[in-house]
């Protein structure tokens, strides 16, 4: 036999032996933990896009909302929940005076249950609008 047969055969068999066995307690405890990690960078990831919506939304409010703004427009961007702060009628025209919780325009767009109305500030007063039957006269930001 060729001696360097031999000696490579002996290392193989070395290396080989030394080699940890297969343990598929600790893969198993390997693969749950790398699914785990994956399930909270994607509930992170959730997280992030619902705050990077929320100001998306906001920004969107303060450039579109203005006044001159058609009624079916602006409660297509804030919902129909809002608190009714006055209410004249003048002319034939329905005139209100509405307060818009940030909370209730947040709710209206993805509802109760979203991450998005979970991460809002509740209880915070976003704007006063003027309307008449036809469009916004005017609008108070808070």
């Amino acid at each position: 036999m060729n001696p360097n047969y031999i000696i490579l055969l002996s290392i193989t068999l070395s290396v080989s032996s030394c080699k940890e066995q297969w343990d598929p307690d600790q893969q198993f405890s390997r693969q749950a933990e790398h699914i785990k990690l994956k399930q909270v960078h994607y509930q992170e990831e959730l997280e992030s896009s619902a705050k990077d919506r929320l100001n998306s939304l906001e920004s969107n409010l303060l450039l579109q909302v203005k006044t001159g703004l058609p009624n079916s427009q602006f409660n297509n961007l804030v919902g129909f929940k809002y608190l009714v702060l006055a209410q004249n009628k003048e002319l034939g025209q329905n005139w209100e005076r509405r307060l818009y919780k940030w909370e209730d325009i947040v709710e209206s767009k993805w509802g109760a249950s979203s991450l998005e109305f979970k991460f809002c500030k509740k209880n915070r007063d976003f704007f006063v609008v003027t309307t008449n039957d036809i469009n916004v006269v005017n609008i108070e930001y808070l």
